[in-house]
């Protein structure tokens, strides 16, 4: 068996998920990552999936930046933004909307303002089923894992807490912006 042989043996089956990347120190772009191809019930799943990988504890994650495939730093990654449906997908008939199917598993939403280091900030909604001791946005940002979740109204984006320089929170949920 020769290298070539072996080298795809060893690879394991993905998918690619097309996201926007803000790395510490560059410029948003477009780009993409891959999980494993397993089966799932939803693109929910599959958020939850790319978010497990995020906070996994190797430090690189393989993306396709500009053509080349790369190994990043989750260090370097500000945030990532995924679209909460694939550019063409058609809304759902069948099924409620992805947001509001996920917002209905949560005890607490917090609408909040997220100011990063590097880029834009990020308004959107923080979801949260923390014990009714700990309902604080604080107590939600002090949970294990390196990256947070916020919904946005079109996307799904996952924050670095590293990157993070404030959170404000901004009343009610409401319509999201």
């Amino acid at each position: 068996m020769n290298d070539v042989d072996r080298s795809a043996e060893l690879r394991l089956p993905t998918i690619v998920i097309p996201v926007r990347l803000s790395l510490i120190g560059r410029e948003v772009c477009e780009a993409e990552l891959f999980v494993a191809d397993v089966v799932r019930r939803g693109r929910s799943h599959l958020l939850d999936d790319l978010a497990d990988l995020l906070d996994a504890g190797e430090g690189f994650v393989p993306a396709r930046v500009t053509g080349a495939v790369s190994l990043i730093s989750k260090h370097a990654i500000a945030w990532i933004a995924v679209r909460r449906r694939g550019v063409d997908d058609l809304p759902p008939t069948d099924f409620p909307e992805e947001l509001s199917e996920a917002a209905t598993l949560y005890d607490r939403q917090y609408l909040v303002r997220i100011e990063v280091s590097h880029g834009p900030g990020i308004t959107g909604l923080l979801l949260d089923s923390s014990p009714a001791d700990r309902p604080r946005v604080v107590d939600h940002l002090n949970h294990p894992g390196m990256f947070v979740r916020v919904w946005t109204s079109d996307e799904h984006v996952l924050v670095n807490k590293r990157a993070i320089v404030s959170v404000t929170e901004l009343g009610s949920p409401g319509e999201l912006p």
